[in-house]
């Protein structure tokens, strides 16, 4: 018999945050930010879609944590110096 996969597709408050790998605290700055999608009213309870949730890592914006500020820190570190520079 084939596997069936019940992996749920709508996910509660706690459940999406741990599905994009952040804290409660932050999903919900996040949310109220606009950065993080509306939830859905799934008979009276609010439910976040797990096909919204994963058209975060979709959007072009998001870039490393290091790349905005100038430094090179961590490029040195690793290794991956700019050669040309």
């Amino acid at each position: 018999m084939p596997a069936v996969d019940f992996t749920p597709r709508g996910l509660r408050r706690e459940d999406a945050a741990r599905y994009i790998g952040i804290s409660p605290t932050l999903f919900d700055r996040m949310r109220k930010e606009g950065r993080i999608p509306a939830p859905r009213d799934m008979f009276g309870v609010m439910i976040w879609d797990r096909q919204d949730l994963d058209s975060l890592f979709t959007r072009p914006s998001y870039t490393a944590a290091n790349d905005n500020n100038g430094s090179d820190y961590w490029d040195k570190v690793c290794g991956f110096e700019n050669p040309s520079m």
